[in-house]
């Protein structure tokens, strides 16, 4: 029985180790880490590519507004072929709008032939035809704005709501691929632990089988140890299946070059949990404000709360009076034929003003209701985000003293089990005590990769809750 204290005892050894299956022997470079499938996340994850596509539309929104502001080529023919006046007029010109207080340039070139009477006599020109410039400029309503540059500030605030829809969607899909990653490297564990205590079952069948032919113990504890492996074998079936599916969710974000899902394998799988840190209220404090900060939904609130301001302020525009500017210069060119001329400086006036202005009253009054609505939203989004943070620390700060209690407990479980295999090796105890013992150190183990689990979990909840993943931009790995 010596020989066989000896093998036990190396693998009792083994198994307080907690020696991983042979396929985690390959070279650190060749683990997956969280970065690799974040980064993975950001090249090729649909569901995220479909978010940015937001920002594209965003983009275009910007360009059509932008085209308000394009050059606008004017002209035109009119003849008059049966009346008493037969004339010809000819019109070209160009229209240029500016963002600067509502001014406008325009430059245009008329040609007028033949006799035309006395009313319509401006549209008779000299020989060469007739130039001219100017500019026209709002003195009150459309100075500070306008519709053309109220529709282009709320493109440009657009298309930075996109940006944080975008970010909204990356922190989401951050959070889920880091708890698959987990997932994956949680089944991984618990099937290598398996592995592990199959095979000290699988190790001790051959002794005491051959202590059995020497009469030494007798063929039920044979028996029992049989009943251990298959117990044992079903376990590793089961933990298996469950590793295949963690790699199956896990391929969703982990893709080839093509965009193509690719299965992890489990020689892929990291020989441990990285090391665990230790949280305290302080640091939560900091980062309550940093989540609000960072978080895009805060941000999203104060973009569309600044598009119903640009509303207001646009409806508070229609009710002031319109009083347009206008100046020009003609020159006339070519054989006299007019008695105006041949230069002309023209100022103009323009005044008009709807007096009950209830349509301007009323945009006044939904966009400041609006407004009223987006405070309160606003103000409930930072309460959600604050309890979120609070929720997240709670979650993550238990989850790393139960680790670390569970740390303790698998320890204590694995004396337990080395001192029962002693006294039964001395005849003190029974196989099945051994077994019992294996088992609940197997047990305890699996519990202590379960709270591994939630804890790495819980710490990508709380990195969401802050908004971390916005800070490493997918290029840094999550990993503590």
């Amino acid at each position: 029985m010596r020989r066989a204290v000896i093998l036990w005892g190396w693998a009792a050894l083994a198994w307080c180790q907690g020696v991983p299956a042979p396929r985690v022997e390959a070279a650190a470079a060749s683990w997956l880490q969280l970065a690799e499938v974040l980064a993975s996340v950001d090249r090729h994850y649909p569901p995220l590519l479909v978010a940015m596509q937001d920002k594209v539309i965003a983009d275009a929104d910007i360009t059509v507004a932008e085209s308000r502001f394009d050059v606008a080529l004017k002209g035109g023919y009119e003849g008059d072929y049966l009346g008493y006046y037969r004339n010809d007029y000819y019109k070209a010109g160009v229209e240029q709008a500016t963002q600067f207080q509502g001014m406008s340039y325009f430059t245009g070139y008329t040609l007028g032939r033949g006799s035309y009477p006395t009313y319509e006599g401006k549209r008779q020109t000299d020989g060469g035809g007739e130039y001219k410039a100017g500019v026209r400029m709002p003195a009150l309503r459309d100075r500070a704005i306008d519709s053309r540059r109220a529709e282009l500030q709320k493109a440009t605030l657009g298309r930075r709501i996109a940006n944080l829809g975008v970010d909204q969607q990356r922190l989401l899909i951050v959070q889920l691929a880091t708890r698959r990653y987990y997932d994956w490297l949680a089944a991984g564990r618990r099937h290598q632990a398996a592995l592990a205590v199959l095979k000290v079952a699988e190790l001790r069948d051959q002794q005491l089988k051959e202590a059995t032919r020497l009469g030494q113990i007798p063929q039920i504890d044979v028996t029992d140890n049989l009943r251990a492996i298959l117990t044992r074998r079903a376990q590793v079936i089961e933990l298996e299946r469950a590793l295949q599916l963690a790699a199956i969710e896990l391929s969703l974000f982990l893709r080839d070059d093509k965009g193509d899902p690719r299965l992890p394998p489990a020689a892929m799988l990291p020989p441990a949990f990285p090391a665990l840190r230790a949280w305290d209220e302080q640091r939560m404090m900091e980062d309550i404000e940093l989540a609000v900060k960072r978080r895009p939904e805060m941000q999203r609130f104060a973009m569309q709360r600044g598009q119903v301001e640009i509303d207001r302020k646009l409806a508070r525009n229609q009710l002031m009076p319109n009083m347009d500017v206008a100046l020009s210069y003609t020159r006339e060119l070519g054989d006299r034929v007019v008695r105006r001329g041949p230069d002309e400086l023209e100022l103009a006036l323009i005044f008009d003003m709807p007096l009950q202005r209830r349509s301007a009253k009323g945009r006044d009054q939904a966009a400041l209701a609006r407004i009223t609505q987006f405070d309160q939203r606003e103000r409930f989004a930072r309460d959600q985000v604050v309890a979120e943070v609070r929720d997240a620390y709670s979650a993550l700060v238990a989850a790393w003293r139960r680790a670390q209690v569970l740390r303790e407990e698998v320890e204590v479980a694995r004396q337990l089990e080395t001192a029962e295999r002693v006294r039964f090796e001395l005849g003190e105890g029974t196989l099945f005590l051994v077994n019992l013992r294996e088992q609940a150190a197997f047990d305890t183990e699996i519990r202590e990769v379960s709270a591994l689990s939630d804890y790495f979990r819980s710490l990508a909840l709380y990195e969401f809750s802050i908004g971390e993943a916005l800070t490493r931009r997918m290029g840094v790995n999550a990993q503590p």
